[in-house]
C-alpha cells in the first residue's frame, strides 16, 4: 500500500462499530425516557381533565389518587437518574469527555444559522434569479450551499441536552414546592406558589412537544434513520453512519489512525535492513 495515500475505508470500515452510548449511558437514557413518559401521562391530565390511560386504569373516582402516586414515583426516578448522570459526569473520564464535547461553542451558532439558511433555500432562490450577485460573491458564507459538518455532537444534540438539564431543574424545583404546598406557603406568598404551578404545567407541555416533535423526528423519524436510530438500544454507531452524521469526528479518527499507521510503518525494518539478530 502506498503510505502517502491511505484509503479511509481501510482505516474505518463502514461496518466497524463505534460506541456511541455505553451501557451506563443507555440505562440513564432508558430511565429518563420511562420517567418522562410516566410524568407526562400522569401530569398532563391535570390540565385537560382526568382522561386517557390513567382514567381507563383507575376509573373516574380513583384516577386522581393513583395519578398522584405514579406522578411522584416518576419524579423520584427522574431525580435519581439525574443525580446518577451528574455523578457519572464528574467521576468518570468518559462522562467528563461527553460533557466537554457537549459544551456550547460559538461555532454552534454558525452551524445553526447555516442549517436554517440551507433548509430555507432563500439564498439559492435569490442567486438563481441573479439577485444580490455581488453580495454573494463577496460573502460566500451567506450562500448556504450545503449543510455544515458536525463533530461528535451537533448543535441540535447540544441544544437538546442543555434544554433537558435546564427544564429538569425547573420542573424539580417547582414540583418540590407543589409536592409540599404547606412548606411553599410558609416560605412564599400565595401568588408565588401559583406561579410555580403555572410554570410547572407549561414547562411540562413545552417538554412534551419538544420530545414529540423535535427529538422524535431528528432521532427516529428522520428519513435518513427511519424507522428509528438503534443507538439507544445497542449503543453502536457504524463507520458509515459516523461518516454521514459526524463527519468531523470521522476525520479526527482517520487522522489519528493514519498517524499511528505511519508510526508503525516507520518502525518496521527497511528492505535492506535485516532487522534485529
Amino acid at each position: 500500500m502506498d503510505e502517502k495515500t491511505i484509503d479511509p475505508a481501510v482505516l474505518i470500515p463502514d461496518d466497524e462499530i463505534f460506541v456511541r452510548m455505553n451501557r451506563a449511558e443507555r440505562w440513564q437514557h432508558g430511565l429518563l425516557a420511562a420517567s418522562f413518559i410516566l410524568l407526562v401521562l400522569t401530569g398532563l391530565p391535570l390540565m385537560s381533565g382526568e382522561v386517557g390511560v390513567i382514567r381507563s386504569i383507575a376509573g373516574r373516582g380513583g384516577a386522581h389518587a393513583l395519578r398522584g402516586i405514579l406522578h411522584r414515583a416518576g419524579a423520584v426516578v427522574l431525580i435519581a437518574d439525574l443525580v446518577w448522570h451528574v455523578l457519572y459526569t464528574l467521576l468518570t473520564e468518559r462522562g467528563r469527555r461527553n460533557f466537554r464535547d457537549r459544551a456550547p461553542r460559538a461555532n454552534d451558532i454558525k452551524d445553526a444559522l447555516t442549517t436554517v439558511g440551507h433548509n430555507a433555500g432563500l439564498s439559492g432562490f435569490l442567486r438563481r434569479r441573479g439577485l444580490f450577485r455581488r453580495f454573494f460573491e463577496r460573502h460566500p458564507y451567506w450562500r448556504f450551499e450545503r449543510i455544515p459538518e458536525f463533530g461528535r455532537y451537533s448543535f441540535v444534540e447540544k441544544f437538546e441536552y442543555w434544554s433537558l438539564l435546564w427544564g429538569s431543574a425547573v420542573m424539580i424545583v417547582t414540583g418540590f414546592f407543589m409536592w409540599g404546598p404547606g412548606l411553599s406557603l410558609r416560605l412564599f406568598p400565595l401568588w408565588l406558589h401559583q406561579v410555580f404551578v403555572v410554570i410547572h404545567g407549561y414547562e411540562a407541555i413545552l417538554a412534551f412537544l419538544a420530545i414529540l416533535i423535535w427529538h422524535m423526528y431528528t432521532v427516529h423519524l428522520n428519513p435518513e434513520v427511519f424507522p428509528m436510530s438503534r443507538v439507544w438500544l445497542d449503543g453502536g454507531l457504524t463507520g458509515a453512519d459516523l461518516r454521514r452524521f459526524h463527519r468531523l469526528e470521522y476525520r479526527r479518527i482517520i487522522e489519528e489512525r493514519e498517524r499511528l499507521f505511519r508510526e508503525l510503518i516507520a518502525l518496521e525494518p527497511g528492505d535492506g535492513d535485516p532487522g534485529p539478530s
